[in-house]
């Protein structure tokens, strides 16, 4: 499961990088523009995520070898382990594509969370892995815990979303 794990996610999180916006029909522009986010992505700060959940986190470099696979940002735990991956969304047709790719194999609980921006979905599979995308208006936000992130409650989850998308707009 593990590697399951690993592959979807940096396969998603592949697709939403490198796959063409909206704004950017032929994707032309799209590696650089996942390039700039990474460097420059401060959607969520380490701050923002202990503030919610309580656990102290670092940022970390994206290696999808072990499971950091955001394209904004990555942040680790105290033991240096994996704890949530990020990315940013530049588009409602990059949200509308990483909703669609989420494979129900791995993810069969599908719900949506009326409240947190325009459109918001959690996606939950067993063990506890968790993908939850959401969108406002053109920007969004993926959010997917990793390792001991799974701790991370529904809510917590929620929350760092809402933040995330305040910060993003």
């Amino acid at each position: 499961m593990n590697y399951l794990w690993r592959f979807t996610v940096g396969a998603i999180a592949c697709m939403t990088a490198c796959s063409p916006s909206g704004d950017d029909p032929d994707g032309r522009d799209a590696p650089s523009r996942a390039t700039a986010d990474s460097e420059q992505c401060d959607i969520l700060t380490a701050a923002d995520v202990q503030a919610v959940t309580g656990t102290s986190v670092e940022r970390m470099d994206r290696n999808p070898a072990v499971g950091a696979g955001g394209t904004c940002v990555n942040f680790a735990g105290a033991d240096g382990q994996v704890y949530l991956g990020v990315n940013r969304l530049n588009s409602t047709s990059e949200y509308r594509g990483t909703v669609g790719a989420v494979p129900e194999d791995v993810y069969p609980d599908k719900q949506a969370l009326p409240g947190l921006g325009d459109e918001a979905v959690l996606f939950k599979g067993p063990g506890g892995v968790r993908f939850l995308v959401a969108r406002k208006s053109t920007s969004g936000v993926v959010l997917f815990p990793l390792g001991k992130g799974y701790n991370m409650s529904d809510q917590q989850l929620r929350d760092l979303a809402a933040k995330a998308l305040a910060s993003g707009s």
